[in-house]
């Protein structure tokens, strides 16, 4: 199963990623019509947020429809015939990773399709395939993470 993953010290915030993930789905250049997010946190970190396809999903046992299922891949998507956008599955994403774009009736999510991970200009984005791939590596960037913090904390 794919999972895309990003290191921070290397995102400028430049949001290329969402941009091509709008185009790629919604033929518009639009953050709020992308599959994944970029956050800054003040003063000079930018996260990549998208989902992690969670073995155990919350947004999938608390869909009322059964609207949200998971691929032969392993991958997390939501059937937006049968979605009925009550936003329960917004709610019970841990990582804020699912929202309904402008004009939109049923949730987006990212489905890593790996658009995103092409399109980035300092090869930020990368994509696992396995659980326990994806895991350390975000593990080593949250190493990476905390010695940015500390360092800002401290002046330098």
């Amino acid at each position: 199963m794919p999972y895309i993953y990003a290191d921070p010290s290397r995102c400028t915030g430049c949001e290329i990623c969402v941009l091509t993930c709008s185009f790629t789905y919604f033929k518009v250049l639009n953050p709020k019509k992308a599959r994944l997010r970029v956050v800054r946190m003040e003063p000079a970190i930018d996260l990549v947020i998208a989902c992690r396809n969670c073995e155990k999903a919350p947004c999938m046992e608390a869909c009322p429809n059964e609207a949200i299922k998971r691929t032969s891949k392993g991958i997390i998507v939501i059937d937006e015939g049968r979605c009925d956008g009550c936003g329960r599955c917004i709610e019970a994403c841990p990582l804020d990773a699912i929202h309904i774009p402008p004009n939109g009736r049923a949730p987006i999510k990212c489905v890593a399709c790996g658009a995103c991970v092409q399109a980035c200009p300092v090869g930020c984005l990368k994509i696992a395939y396995s659980f326990e791939e994806a895991f350390e590596k975000r593990r080593n960037y949250a190493e990476r993470l905390k010695e940015i913090v500390l360092n800002l904390r401290s002046g330098g």
